[in-house]
């Protein structure tokens, strides 16, 4: 039995998920930033003074053991009305707070056992913290959505007062045999996690194999005209520790999905590492929804890389 612990943030890391989970002879835990104060997360976070469940949702239904109605129920979004945006699943799971005391891991874990996940998701923190960047024109924001709706490039990233690990996410590190940071936001999915006390050290005492899985697009606000080495940099820089392999995808991609993505300030993230031996290539790419084509991992394809990296 392998240890697996993913590090990120929710729709990127989910995807990875849904592949892994189909892995027999693997434990897996999914380590969940929640730094999250946009959308419907952030209303319930400032509402009902709980951490946002956004994105610990969406580990957790991407780990269920079988696709069916609940599932695809927990992620309804609601168009009209009062609970317009609104995400039933994190309606429930702040429900599920509620009735186990308030208690956050207790209503993560009766969730999961009502779905039968495969694996466990945990917090990065159980502490209520919000990010803050700093731009290279000097200006300083708080929150994800006021730093990325400024769309400058970030200089530095923080969190704003103090934190403290999750002690089971410190745990299922120090015994990981392989640590995957990503997909997902560089800024306010992945590192928010390393910025969390207990969680850099956990993973720099780690003996398991470090893997970066990175993003197959820039993401406008954040990563504008980021190449692969950028991306890795930034990581390997606030995580002060070198990866051990690099996954990334080598997809082309039809004229009609670069020019979707451009007109919205993306790009494909430009492979700049040939050269380093760790860099593995791929075809990776997962489109989903075919009126307006989204970009994705493939869960199967990615989750193989991943596990050719153990060996």
């Amino acid at each position: 039995m392998k240890n697996i612990v993913t590090i990120g943030g929710g729709t990127g890391l989910s995807q990875i998920l849904r592949g892994l989970k189909w892995y027999k002879d693997i434990d897996i835990v999914s380590v969940v930033t929640v730094t999250d104060d946009g959308g419907s997360s952030g209303i319930i976070r400032e509402d009902f003074n709980i951490l946002p469940p956004g994105d610990l949702r969406n580990n957790i239904l991407a780990l269920a053991e079988k696709e069916t109605l609940m599932t695809k129920l927990l992620q309804y979004r609601f168009n009209e009305g009062f609970l317009k945006n609104h995400n039933l699943g994190n309606i429930i799971l702040l429900g599920l707070i509620r009735i186990n005391g308030n208690n956050l891991p207790l209503a993560i874990k009766t969730l999961s056992d009502a779905l039968k996940i495969k694996g466990r998701v945990y917090p990065s923190s159980l502490d209520s913290i919000k990010l803050v960047a700093q731009f290279d024109d000097g200006e300083i924001v708080f929150g994800e959505t006021a730093i990325v709706s400024k769309n400058k490039k970030i200089k530095k990233v923080w969190l704003d007062g103090n934190s403290e690990a999750f002690e089971e996410s410190i745990l299922a590190i120090q015994n990981a045999d392989i640590i995957v940071f990503g997909p997902g936001s560089l800024y306010t999915s992945i590192i928010p996690n390393i910025l969390v006390d207990g969680i850099r050290n956990a993973v720099n005492q780690s003996k398991a194999k470090k893997i970066y899985i990175s993003n197959i697009m820039t993401q406008p606000g954040e990563t504008t005209k980021y190449t692969l080495k950028d991306h890795v940099s930034e990581l390997e820089n606030y995580l002060g520790e070198k990866m051990d392999y690099i996954i990334a995808n080598k997809s082309k991609f039809t004229p009609d999905i670069i020019e979707r993505y451009y007109k919205m300030g993306s790009e494909p993230v430009l492979l700049d590492m040939e050269d380093d031996e760790r860099v593995l290539q791929e075809d990776l790419v997962y489109l989903i929804d075919d009126e307006e084509p989204k970009v994705r991992h493939d869960p199967k394809k990615t989750s193989e890389m991943i596990m050719k990296c153990e060996c």
